[in-house]
Order: C-alpha cells, then structure tokens, then sequence
C-alpha cells in the first residue's frame, strides 16, 4: 500500500500499518454512507440496538485502519483519526431528515397523508371508530424515536417540520436532541 501513496502522505497508529491517506476516506465513505447507513431513517432503535451498532461501527473502522487488538488504541483516538461522527448521531440526523421531508410533502401525497394519520393515532386521535388497540404493551415506534431525538412532540416536530430553516436548528447533531 506503501508504494501507491504520494510521498509523505502516510501515517502510523502507534504499532499499526501505514496507511494512505487518500485511500482512508474512499473506505470511510463508503462503509458508513452506503453499507451501514442503509435504511437506517426508517429504524426504531432501542439502546441495545445502538450499543450494538456502535460497537459494530468501531470495530469496522478499527480494520479500516489496520488497528490490531493487541495494539491498545482507545476509541477516542480511532474517533480523531477518522473525524466521523458516532453511528446513533449519524442515523438520528437521517431520520430527522425524512422525517421533515415528509412534512414539507402536499398533503395529498400517500406518505404525508400517512405520517399524518400515524401522529393522530400517536396522540390518541383513534383512525377509525371502531378501532381497538391490540392486547400487550405497545412497541416502541418511529414517532416516538423522532420525539426523543428532536425533544419535542409529534405534533409540535409537525408544525417545525413545514418551515425548513427552523427545522434544521432542531438536528440532533447540533445540540437540539435529548440524549
């Protein structure tokens, strides 16, 4: 790898192997944007799931950068190497994303029309007269994710949602979301 590198373009983890640094972010990028991140804004994630997927995320960037176990590298120092964000931040931004998309869309679009049921059915509005809800505690659903990641309700992240340069303030990633 060494050889298809431009001089001085290297660097070494303490003990591991060098690495180009034009070939670290085509890796980076692809891993985290296409592969991982795949239909991560329409999960529900529980903190298990999150846990998971973080550990999954460091250790993948740990092989992208030829860190071994036995070097010791701590994750904050793989985080400054690679300057990306962690996995649960980067799906709330996406999910956060769709979520103010869908809100902006006519109102007689099927997706709109459909997260606009789901908030009235969220916020105790039945859809039908005759509607029951099934025995059992209720799963955790997509709406309340968006709740907790923007740290408001359904029907007030609705209303921020229609103004755009509002909605962007709300992002996770810039300080907004209740973790």
């Amino acid at each position: 790898m060494r050889d298809s590198c431009p001089v001085g373009h290297h660097y070494t983890l303490q003990s591991g192997p060098t690495i180009c640094h034009s070939i670290l972010p085509r890796k980076t990028i692809w891993y985290t944007s296409y592969i991982v991140l795949y239909g991560s804004e329409t999960w529900t994630m529980r903190k298990v799931d999150s846990d998971r997927i973080q550990s999954f995320h460091m250790q993948a960037l740990r092989r992208i950068l030829g860190i071994r176990w036995y070097d010791k590298v701590p994750n904050a120092v793989v985080n400054e190497r690679t300057k990306l964000p962690d996995m649960p931040s980067l799906i709330a931004d996406r999910r956060h994303s769709l979520f103010g998309h869908i809100c902006r869309l006519p109102e007689n679009t099927p997706a709109s029309q459909a997260l606009q049921l789901s908030i009235e059915a969220h916020t105790g509005t039945p859809p039908a007269a005759d509607w029951k809800r099934p025995p059992g505690r209720p799963r955790r659903n997509w709406l309340q994710q968006v709740e907790e990641d923007v740290g408001l309700s359904v029907g007030a992240a609705w209303i921020a949602g229609q103004d755009r340069s509002m909605w962007r303030t709300l992002r996770p990633s810039a300080g907004q979301a209740q973790q």
